[in-house]
C-alpha cells in the first residue's frame, strides 16, 4: 500500500530500498541500483531520503513497495499534492507496473487522471458503489445522480483552475494514445512527447498496452489516436470503420533472445522460423507473452509458418505469461527460456543477465508500427482535431527527426519511414 503522504526511514535513499527488501528476500533477485534507475532515483541512492523534493519522495515510496514484487498495490491518492510534472512521472511508474502485470487499485478525485489510467472505474459514495464502469466512455453515459453531480462539480473546477492558469487548462488540451508497451518501455515516448507539447500546447497521454488491447480500447471509443505494430490487424481496423487513414509511422526488428547455454542450439540464425523449429524440437522453455500483442502475433505466424502446434506444449515447455514485454522478458531471464522481443524494448531492458540475442536479421522479423486517428463519425467524443494535430506532427518532418535521434547506448531504437 502506498499513501498520499510518502512514509519513509529517515536513513538515506538506498537504504530504504534496501530495508524493504530484507523483508521479502535473502538474496535479492535484482539489484538496488536497477530498482532506482526504474523511477529515476540512480543519482540520489546515497542522499537522505528527506532531503528529496515531494515528487521525488513518492517515487522513492512507490519503488519500495514495487520492489517486494506485489500482486496487489493500493494506491492512495499518491499524486494528490504533487506538482503537475511529479504527478506524470508517478503516472508513468504505474503504468510500468500494470504492464508488468501488477495489479493497481488506484484512488483518485481526479477525473482526467482516472481517464488516462484505469480499466475499470469505480464511483465511491459514503462507502458504497454507486456505479461501475466497465469502459471509460461509460463515464460519461447514464443519468446517476450522484455521478452527474460529480462530474458536474468537476467541470466547474476545471473551468476554475484554467481561468486561474492552473493546471486543468493543460489537461483540457490533451489527447489519449493507444499505443503498445514496446514503445512505452523503449522510452521513446518520454523522449518524443514533451517536442510535441511544447510546439503546440497539447498533452499526449499515454495508454500502453499490448497491439490486441490497444487495438479493442480504440474501437471503444476509449482513445483518439492508435498506434501500434501489426499492420493487417490495422488495416482491418480501417476497413472496418474504427479508424480514419492508417499510415507508416517507424520500424524496428524482432529478435530472439535466450540463455548464453542456448540448449536449442540457435544462436547465430537468421532464419526465424527454423530457429523456431529448433527450439520446439529441443523442447527447450520458450516464455511467449500470450496476450494477443503485435509480439504475439507475430510469434504466432512464425510458429505456424514452422508446422508447431505450439499450444500443445503450454505448460510444459511452453510458457504464456499473460503480460506485456518487460514482464515477459524478466520472466524469460528467471527461467532460462527463449523469447521473442522488438529489439528497442531489449536494447531498454536492463534485467539482461546472460541473456543474449540468439536470433536476428531475418526479414520475416521487421516490425513495422502503424499510426491512425480514431474516427469521430464513429466515436463523437474522439478530439479529431487534436488527434490529426499530432499524426500530422509524427509523420513529419519534427516528428521523423525525434524518432531518429532517440539512442539508448549509442544504439538507435526506432528507424522512422513515414512516405515524404
Amino acid at each position: 500500500m502506498v499513501f498520499q503522504r510518502p512514509t519513509l526511514l529517515r536513513r538515506s535513499v538506498a537504504a530504504n530500498i534496501r530495508f524493504a527488501l530484507r523483508q521479502r528476500y535473502r538474496k535479492a533477485p535484482f539489484s538496488i541500483d536497477d530498482i532506482l534507475s526504474e523511477v529515476g532515483l540512480e543519482k540520489h541512492a546515497k542522499q537522505p531520503a528527506r532531503l528529496l523534493s515531494g515528487g521525488e519522495q513518492q517515487r522513492l515510496n512507490l519503488a519500495r513497495a514495487l520492489s517486494l514484487q506485489p500482486k496487489v498495490l493500493f494506491l492512495d491518492e499518491p499524486t494528490a499534492s504533487l506538482d503537475p510534472a511529479s504527478t506524470l512521472a508517478i503516472e508513468r511508474i504505474v503504468q510500468r507496473a500494470h504492464q508488468q502485470g501488477t495489479k493497481i487499485i488506484f484512488v483518485s478525485h481526479d477525473l482526467g487522471q482516472a481517464r488516462r489510467l484505469a480499466d475499470d472505474i469505480v464511483f465511491l459514495h459514503e462507502g458504497s458503489v454507486v456505479l461501475p464502469c466497465r469502459r471509460l466512455n461509460n463515464l460519461y453515459r447514464g443519468d446517476n445522480m450522484i455521478r452527474n453531480t460529480f462530474l458536474k462539480v468537476a467541470s466547474a473546477l476545471t473551468l476554475t483552475a484554467g481561468m486561474l492558469g492552473g493546471v486543468a487548462h493543460a489537461e483540457g488540451a490533451s489527447i489519449i494514445l493507444q499505443s503498445t508497451t514496446s514503445t512505452a518501455n523503449s522510452g521513446l515516448y518520454d523522449a518524443i512527447l514533451p517536442q510535441f507539447t511544447e510546439k503546440t500546447g497539447i498533452t499526449v497521454h499515454v495508454v500502453a498496452v499490448g497491439t490486441g488491447q490497444a487495438i479493442k480500447n480504440a474501437q471503444n471509443g476509449d482513445g483518439d489516436v492508435l498506434l501500434v505494430h501489426a499492420k493487417p490487424a490495422e488495416e482491418k481496423f480501417v476497413a472496418e470503420g474504427f479508424g480514419v487513414e492508417r499510415s507508416d509511422v517507424m520500424y524496428n526488428d524482432f529478435i530472439i533472445v535466450g540463455p548464453e547455454k542456448d540448449p536449442a542450439g540457435v544462436a547465430g540464425m537468421t532464419d526465424a522460423v527454423a530457429a523456431m523449429q529448433k527450439i520446439a524440437q529441443s523442447e527447450a522453455t520458450f516464455a511467449s507473452r500470450g496476450d494477443n500483442s503485435g509480439t504475439h502475433k507475430k510469434e504466432m505466424r512464425l510458429w505456424k509458418a514452422a508446422g508447431i502446434d505450439q499450444k500443445a506444449a503450454s505448460g510444459k515447455w511452453y510458457r504464456e505469461t499473460g503480460s506485456g514485454m518487460g514482464a515477459t522478458l524478466n520472466t524469460a531471464v528467471g527461467m532460462g527460456a527463449y523469447a521473442l522481443t522488438d529489439r528497442g524494448t531489449w536494447i531498454s531492458f536492463k534485467n539482461k543477465a546472460n541473456f543474449k540475442i540468439v536470433v536476428e536479421g531475418d526479414k520475416n522479423l521487421f516490425n513495422q508500427y502503424g499510426i491512425m486517428l480514431v474516427n469521430p463519425e464513429k466515436h463523437p467524443k474522439v478530439k479529431a482535431k487534436e488527434g490529426q494535430a499530432f499524426i500530422d506532427w509524427i509523420l513529419g518532418e519534427d516528428g521523423q527527426s525525434a524518432i531518429a535521434a532517440y539512442q539508448l547506448d549509442g544504439q538507435q531504437l526506432f528507424f522512422p519511414n513515414a512516405a515524404k
